[in-house]
């Protein structure tokens, strides 16, 4: 497919990618994946996505920090960029707390993943991007493909989140970050990590709250009581009402009764790796849907423990 020209989105441990002949592709390492087997951990295979049959290829481009925010600007003005970025990187940091102030955004459809690592490699192997065009791999640049569309054709982005806000306290915080230890909870302040240890709060269940219509997710990495923070997946903003996520009877059920919503087939998913974890899907499915599961998921934003899927839909 490579040498054939074909534009490529590619997913693979970096040991994989790096074996790769040099094209019209980027990549971002992760080995785990669904397949039509099921949710599979291999690093030994490559998943590819192909651009939709009537996208254009519009061009291949590394995004140090200083020139993120331009990844709007610089797409098509009817089209899609997929994008790929190392987490826990700058640029990752970057993107996850500015995108919404990007020029743009929203009305230029960015969509891809946060490339990582197997999770008994984490600390010791750092994950990457690669830019096909060069062959080279990066831990500290974003990646974009950009494409376009004609007139007739529309880039959807949705997705799927099968987590709903809890009962429980409200919670506002501060300031933005990946990191939170003040916090007020129901208008009282309080360390936050403090209260999540205290009140035993479930952490397979994330922050969740509403960003323009949308319940997004803040999932929990860490809980560290001695210094009193706490480490999340995605960052939190001031001035958003938090609660956590209310229980799930049947995780993997769920997920799947909300994909079999959809009967369309996407040109792009991916899912969350935190899925994988928490709802056991190793070897099972998640209706149709394929793609990478990833450290991070975007669908304009960043987002996590959710599935993204593209869609190209008629105008008309």
């Amino acid at each position: 497919m490579i040498a054939e020209g074909k534009a490529l989105l590619l997913a693979g441990s970096e040991e994989a990618l790096s074996q790769l002949s040099t094209g019209n592709w980027i990549g971002g390492t992760i080995p785990y994946f669904m397949d039509e087997d099921g949710a599979v951990c291999c690093e030994s295979k490559v998943f590819a996505t192909e651009l939709p049959e009537c996208a254009s290829f519009a061009g291949l481009r590394e995004y140090p920090l200083e020139a993120l925010p331009n990844i709007c600007t610089d797409a098509p003005e009817n089209g899609v960029s997929y994008l790929i970025l190392p987490a826990g990187s700058a640029v990752h940091a970057a993107y996850a707390a500015d995108a919404p102030e990007y020029a743009e955004f929203l009305s230029r459809p960015v969509v891809g993943w946060v490339s990582g690592v197997h999770l008994s490699k984490l600390g010791a192997q750092s994950p990457k991007v690669f830019n096909g065009k060069t062959g080279k791999a990066s831990g500290d640049v974003g990646i974009a493909m950009h494409a376009s569309l004609p007139e007739n054709k529309l880039a959807v982005l949705d997705i799927v989140n099968v987590f709903k806000p809890g009962k429980g306290d409200t919670i506002t915080f501060p300031s933005a970050g990946f990191t939170a230890s003040d916090c007020e909870i129901n208008g009282q302040p309080r360390n936050f990590a403090e209260y999540v240890a205290t009140t035993r709060q479930d952490l397979k269940l994330p922050l969740t709250a509403n960003y323009n219509g949308s319940i997004v997710n803040a999932s929990i990495q860490s809980v560290d009581e001695v210094n009193g923070v706490v480490k999340l997946y995605a960052p939190v903003f001031p001035g958003v009402e938090y609660k956590f996520g209310a229980p799930l009877a049947d995780y993997l059920g769920a997920m799947q009764q909300a994909v079999e919503t959809h009967t369309e087939t996407a040109a792009f998913s991916c899912n969350c790796i935190l899925n994988y974890l928490h709802a056991g899907m190793e070897g099972k499915h998640t209706g149709s849907i394929t793609g990478p599961i990833t450290f991070g998921e975007i669908a304009h934003q960043l987002l996590n423990q959710t599935i993204v899927q593209l869609y190209i839909r008629d105008l008309d």
